[in-house]
């Protein structure tokens, strides 16, 4: 059996990418600059399911800062063979990896191919939310 050469970090990449870390809804939520334009993974709990292309990941408590409350919004592009979501996935993990974008209506739905709903326009407006590139539901082990 071969073992996998050992990576290395190119100059350009974080740190982080290069070690395969996730990133956690709460850094992202509460320090939203930081990560907008970036692709980043995040491993969280489902809280709210929106519909086959919206959802919730929850901060698990990590932070209390105002902005990481809500969880971070993720939307799922309409064009691709992504999963829809459905009740199944509310409380169960998701493994999501996106780009951060900031909630401007029109800009997300132009990424998105779909147009939001006005309760996620108005509720998530100016907050960071993620745009899906790969996202699949964990297996529960209760």
């Amino acid at each position: 059996m071969m073992t996998p050469p050992k990576t290395h970090p190119s100059p350009s990449a974080p740190e982080w990418l290069a070690a395969g870390a996730t990133n956690m809804v709460a850094d992202i939520t509460g320090a939203p600059n930081s990560f907008i334009g970036k692709t980043v993974t995040v491993v969280a709990e489902v809280d709210d399911v929106y519909g086959p292309r919206a959802f919730t990941l929850d901060g698990e408590g990590q932070s209390l800062a105002k902005d990481a409350r809500k969880g971070l919004l993720t939307l799922v592009p309409k064009v691709g063979g992504f999963p829809n979501v459905d009740a199944q996935w509310k409380d169960g993990k998701a493994r999501v990896t996106g780009v951060v974008q900031r909630m401007v209506s029109k800009d997300v739905e132009r990424e998105i191919g779909w147009e939001l709903p006005t309760n996620l326009k108005s509720g998530f407006m100016g907050r960071p939310v993620l745009i899906v590139r790969s996202v699949e539901r964990l297996n529960q082990s209760k």
